[in-house]
């Protein structure tokens, strides 16, 4: 997930550095400590406290990696470089895209519902 939050830790750490400093100074690496250590003690307080953050995790999974990771480069690719419909590059593309789509949706359509089912027995800090 800390993957996927690079830009927003980008954006945050442009604001927060000094560029007069360098890059390993201790004025710019306390406030990147600061961020990504409150961003991972935030996940594991939501970890801990929500019993199916997991199922989060998987909804985002599904929606926001499945998509990033294999559909688009596959699109991109087909748009870009344009294969002949009778090479093997361009059928064995569209064959991921279709996969990886299917996947995709499955697995939304999967995660939400064990997050309704897991939100009728919800306690808040269940598992500690």
């Amino acid at each position: 997930m800390q993957v996927y939050l690079q830009p927003a830790f980008d954006v945050f750490e442009s604001l927060t550095a000094d560029a007069n400093c360098g890059r390993y100074t201790l004025r710019n690496v306390v406030p990147r400590l600061v961020l990504r250590s409150t961003y991972v003690s935030l996940a594991t307080f939501l970890a801990a406290m929500l019993p199916f953050f997991g199922d989060i995790v998987s909804l985002v999974g599904a929606f926001g990696y499945t998509p990033l990771d294999f559909v688009l480069p596959m699109l991109f690719y087909q748009l870009v470089f344009k294969p002949s419909r009778r090479t093997y590059m361009f059928w064995l593309n569209w064959v991921i895209i279709v996969t990886f789509t299917t996947v995709g949706i499955v697995g939304c359509i999967a995660t939400v519902r064990h997050i309704a089912i897991d939100a009728n027995n919800y306690k808040l800090f269940a598992n500690v």
